[in-house]
């Protein structure tokens, strides 16, 4: 599981370690939540000697279906000197494809020795770049978002280093933002549009927003809860790099496979400046009414303890 949140704080690859059988199993939970969310782990596993494999040894395990389903690279190194090979393969696998990549290693490896002259490349892959938005489409958004009463921003992990672009377009449109919990932190929870997030683990103001559009700009995310927070009538568009995920969660008005980054970077190029709306005012209101009454437990020294005090001095 901190393998899986380091990839997702850093943008690198994670690594953790397992032994071999009740430590493997114990992997699987953090594995999955890595696949889940789309970040590259390297998973390196023990097991019994190679000459004890296949004979029912003390912790013994079939590993290798175990991690069938939560792998995009899933290896048993034979050899010690194939061992430094299959890693630096590994690695170059769970970036390729942003998932779990696993290699399974004998324990009688790593009492061999090998010649120290292996020069890993992983270092060097790098992702395609997508081509720029098709302006067509940036311009067939604007004119879906311009005539809405009561839109919204909805940003998804797929943003995470746009939060320079989202600010400038919520600034020159004053549309609201909510984000998915996973991303979290990519629009700072001070800025003043920021309502939070919408789901199972959100805040009043996000959610009724949410609640209320009747437009979503939803941006690189597959966020499973939204069917249950968006209108099913709200006109939808939807920008990520991965066309399979277009329309699973809502039906979709606009879909547009960009980048997340460079389409709202052209699309707040393309915007008009817009006033503030009524819908812009009250969402904004309403964040600060929720927050000031968030923040009066803080000094609340009743019995039983509240959690806000004990937030307010950890934060402090």
């Amino acid at each position: 599981m901190a393998a899986a949140g380091e990839a997702k704080v850093t943008g690198r690859i994670g690594a953790t370690f397992g032994s071999a059988g009740p430590g493997a199993v114990h992997l699987l939970n953090g594995l999955y939540d890595a696949q889940y969310d789309n970040v590259p782990v390297l998973a390196l596993v023990g097991q019994v000697p190679t000459a004890a494999m296949n004979t029912n040894y003390f912790q013994e395990m079939n590993e290798n279906p175990m991690f069938a389903d939560v792998s995009v690279y899933n290896r048993t190194a034979m050899t010690a000197e194939q061992l430094p090979h299959v890693v630096d393969e590994a690695i170059r696998q769970a970036y390729k494809h942003n998932g779990v990549a696993v290699v399974t290693i004998p324990k009688d490896l790593g009492w061999t020795q090998i010649d120290d002259n292996y020069v890993s490349s992983a270092n060097l892959y790098q992702k395609p770049l997508l081509p720029d938005p098709d302006p067509d489409q940036v311009a067939a958004a604007w004119d879906i978002l311009k005539d809405a009463k009561k839109p919204i921003l909805y940003v998804g992990n797929g943003a995470r280093g746009a939060r320079d672009e989202i600010i400038a377009f919520s600034e020159k449109t004053h549309i609201p933002i909510i984000t998915t919990a996973l991303a979290k932190g990519i629009v700072p929870d001070d800025y003043k549009a920021n309502m939070g997030s919408a789901g199972r683990v959100a805040s009043k103001p996000g959610v009724e927003v949410a609640r209320g559009a009747d437009t979503v700009l939803f941006l690189g995310s597959d966020f499973p809860f939204q069917p249950y927070f968006i209108a099913p009538n709200a006109k939808y568009i939807q920008v990520d790099i991965d066309g399979s995920k277009f329309g699973r969660r809502h039906t979709v008005d606009l879909a547009v496979l960009a980048d997340a980054k460079k389409f709202i970077k052209a699309l707040s190029e393309k915007a008009d400046q817009l006033p503030e709306s009524a819908w812009y005012r009250a969402a904004l209101a309403n964040k600060e009414n929720w927050r000031e009454w968030m923040t009066s437990f803080e000094d609340d020294g009743s019995t039983p303890l509240r959690v806000e005090p004990i937030f307010k001095l950890i934060n402090e």
